[in-house]
């Protein structure tokens, strides 16, 4: 394919976290897999969001990428322009609690008199295995040749009434052992998939992680609408 996608990838990008250096390489093993063209650029949230309201159509895919984020407080912001704009999306590691708690905000919750979700509960930057369970049968589909153990940096509680409520907007294609939602999937856009968990971290070149090649499938899908419609 001769086309190159254009993905944004958000957040503070840093060397030494190896999250970051396997956000890049995820991206190249599903660009290698798919024979699909890519150019990515990191932006921080910071610059992100003093770009114009152009930004968010300059880029065939937005990925937000694992913290920890300097300036976390901006990401409300982004997610509540991505979830109005139809550009495809995937949220990774700790943009999952910015989107919940965007999400419940949009509502009209009040975000400081009701804990919706709870802080990270691993320290620092380790990782640790999450089992993903009650898969929905998009997702098991996509997991059908990978097995269902996750790493991550992040983990995040939310109590059971409030996970009940996402499901109106959001398809949960996947919790982890404490039966917290591990996998969120909008159900009002083309593509927009968070994970608590970061998938990146798994992906190899023999075998690119199936939530980055799905990503990319749906980036170039949404692309190629976009292309006859023009």
């Amino acid at each position: 394919m001769d086309e190159v996608l254009r993905i944004a990838i958000i957040g503070d990008y840093n060397f030494a976290y190896n999250s970051h250096n396997a956000t890049n390489q995820a991206l190249q093993h599903a660009e290698e897999v798919l024979d699909q063209p890519l150019n990515f650029y990191w932006i921080n949230e910071k610059e992100c969001c003093e770009q114009n309201e152009t930004f968010y159509d300059s880029y065939d895919g937005i990925l937000i990428a694992p913290g920890p984020y300097r300036q976390p407080f901006y990401f409300n912001s982004i997610i509540s322009k991505l979830l109005e704009k139809n550009v495809p999306v995937l949220g990774t590691g700790d943009s999952f609690k910015s989107l919940v708690e965007t999400y419940f905000s949009k509502r009209g919750f009040d975000l400081a008199q009701e804990k919706i979700i709870s802080d990270n509960l691993i320290d620092g930057n380790q990782f640790t295995g999450v089992q993903l369970d009650k898969m929905s049968d998009e997702f098991e589909k996509l997991y059908f040749n990978k097995g269902n153990i996750e790493y991550s940096s992040s983990r995040f509680s939310i109590l059971p009434q409030y996970s009940d409520l996402l499901s109106e907007d959001f398809e949960i294609g996947a919790r982890n052992q404490y039966f917290d939602p591990e996998i969120l999937k909008s159900r009002k856009h083309d593509f927009m998939v968070f994970t608590m968990f970061c998938p990146q971290v798994l992906s190899t070149s023999d075998l690119p992680h199936p939530i980055f090649t799905y990503f990319i499938k749906a980036v170039r899908r949404i692309y190629d609408i976009k292309t006859s419609q023009s």
